[in-house]
Parts: C-alpha cells; sequence; structure tokens
C-alpha cells in the first residue's frame, strides 16, 4: 500500500533527485509539493517543483507556494554557489504543466483535515517554516499527521552554514523549535548521515535511460563535487527512510536547537532536559544507492 505524503521542498538539486525518486519508485501516493523560499527563492523553487512534475507528466498533483522566509528572521539565504542561480545549474526542465497554487499551509491543513487520522506523512526538505506554521496555526491538526521526516540538523559532525549550524535549521531556528516542540512522531537525518551518502560518476552514468532517469543523470553530474563524487545527497535520504527504515542506524537522543544570533543560530543541542527524538546517525550506503537507482527505472 502506497504511503500518502506531503513534500515540503526548495528545489535545489538534491531535492530534485528526492522528488523524481518519490514520484518514480511507486512507493508513494504524492499530495502536493509545498514550496519554501530556502535555496534559491519561491518563485524559482515552485517553478522547478512544477518542472519536475511535468517530466513525470504528473499534471494532477498541485504545487502550493508557501513561506518566502522564516518565521522570525530576516529572509533565507541563497546558495545559488552550490544549486546556481536557477537551483539546478543549468539543468534544463520542462515548463510546468499548471501554474502553483498559494496557500500552503491552508492546503496542507485541509489534506489533513480530510484524510483518515495519520495516514499522511510530511517529508521535509527544506526549512521547516511550512511545517512549524501549520503546527502552530491548526494545533487541532496535529495528531492527524502520521510522521514527519525532516532532513536537517547535526550532531556530530561540523556545520555547513556555521561552525555547527546545518542550512535548513539555520535557515529558521524558530521553526524548528516549534517542530521539536510538538508531539508528532519525527525523524531527523542530519549532516551525520547525508555526508556519508555520495553517488560516484559511474553510478551516476548507469543511471536507466528512462525520462527521469535522464534528468537524474544530468542533475547529479551537475552536482559532482570534483568530477568524481557527487556532493552529500542530504535529501535523497528523506525519501530512503520513509521506503526502508532499516537502512539507517536510529537513535533516540534528547535535542533542544539554538534560538540565538548567528553563526550558530540553528545548531542543535544535545540536552539530557529535552524530549529525546528519533536521530538517522548511521547510513548503509550501497543498499541505499541500490534503492535511489530503483527509483529511476
Amino acid at each position: 500500500m502506497k504511503r500518502r505524503v506531503i513534500i515540503d521542498t526548495d528545489p535545489g538539486l538534491d531535492d530534485s533527485i528526492a522528488i523524481l525518486f518519490a514520484l518514480g519508485c511507486g512507493k508513494f501516493e504524492v499530495l502536493g509539493l509545498t514550496t519554501v523560499g530556502g535555496n534559491i527563492g519561491l518563485q524559482q523553487t515552485a517553478r522547478n517543483a512544477g518542472g519536475l512534475l511535468a517530466v513525470m507528466n504528473r499534471s494532477d498533483i498541485p504545487v502550493i507556494c508557501g513561506a518566502d522566509g522564516p518565521m522570525a528572521r530576516d529572509g533565507f539565504d541563497i546558495v545559488a554557489a552550490v544549486h546556481g542561480a536557477d537551483g539546478l545549474k543549468g539543468v534544463p526542465l520542462p515548463q510546468p504543466l499548471t501554474p502553483p497554487l498559494s496557500g500552503a499551509v491552508e492546503w496542507m491543513a485541509k489534506v489533513l483535515e480530510e484524510a483518515e487520522p495519520a495516514s499522511v506523512d510530511i517529508l521535509a526538505l527544506a526549512p521547516l517554516t511550512n511545517v512549524a506554521r501549520l503546527l502552530t496555526e491548526h494545533r487541532h491538526l496535529t495528531g492527524r499527521i502520521g510522521r514527519i521526516i525532516a532532513m536537517g540538523g547535526t550532531i556530530k559532525e561540523p556545520g555547513n552554514s556555521g561552525p555547527r549550524a546545518e542550512f535548513n535549521f539555520a535557515s529558521d531556528p524558530e521553526a524548528v523549535s516549534v517542530v521539536l516542540g510538538s508531539p508528532v512522531k519525527l525523524t531527523v537525518i542530519p549532516l551525520d548521515v547525508t555526508r556519508k551518502f555520495r553517488a560516484h560518476v559511474d553510478y551516476v552514468n548507469a543511471l536507466p535511460d528512462t525520462p527521469h532517469g535522464k534528468i537524474a543523470r544530468q542533475l547529479l553530474t551537475a552536482y559532482l563535487q570534483d568530477g568524481v563524487r557527487s556532493r552529500p545527497l542530504h535529501d535523497p535520504c528523506v525519501m530512503l527512510l520513509a521506503v526502508d527504515p532499516y537502512l539507517f542506524t536510529i537513535e533516540r537522543i534528547p535535542i533542544d536547537v539554538d534560538l540565538g544570533e548567528e553563526p550558530d543560530a540553528g545548531t542543535l543541542l544535545v540536552d539530557r532536559r529535552s524530549a529525546p527524538v528519533d536521530i538517522a546517525m548511521g547510513i548503509d550506503v550501497e543498499r541505499a544507492l541500490e534503492l535511489l537507482r530503483t527509483g529511476f527505472i
């Protein structure tokens, strides 16, 4: 039985790989793509999300625009050095088949109200602003979310936004605090795992010649760090854990988040006074890469 999911995203090269896998693997019923400004700004993330759906000819799945900035801070930082000005390092996508909608939080609330309790998961690939607003503005729906799987943070690894802060969580620490403090079942996938998960150029070149396999090859080629190995495949880990949690080593760790000023804002703090959270701390890389490949057949 396919798991019903909302993908909250800011595509982004690795987001795009994750989304194409989710659409192609046959394991999910994707209800919609809700977008955040995140990596490259809301207009571009919405356009990219629509283009990915067009690759798969999925005009039935809506793109719904959400937050263009964090809950309580200045706007998101643009990371064009990693993802390019268009978020895709120039990899062309078809034009979206339908225009994006607005009101991501209200749309998510409506989906949850109409669904069976705990039957819809949120796969969070971006700053958690949309998700946190859902949890604060529609508290009565908290119990209707199946689970949230979020890519973000770091436990032992250095950060990629500050000395100990990861981009998604540093972009909106207050949103992280809301999600950590909610009763929703939550799994966090930090840099401790995602930095271990990379694709070699031979793997990239051997991806299937399906329409989305060809796009994935182009995206991963653009994401190669040194011509041999990709940058960390952060966001695909969310989809892989949703499909097969046994690929990952999960630990229960009590964590809080630093709500101070940069450069430590968004840093995860191990704190015994905090509620424990499921944190992915290890990954079977070879098996995960094989599962990822099957999504492009």
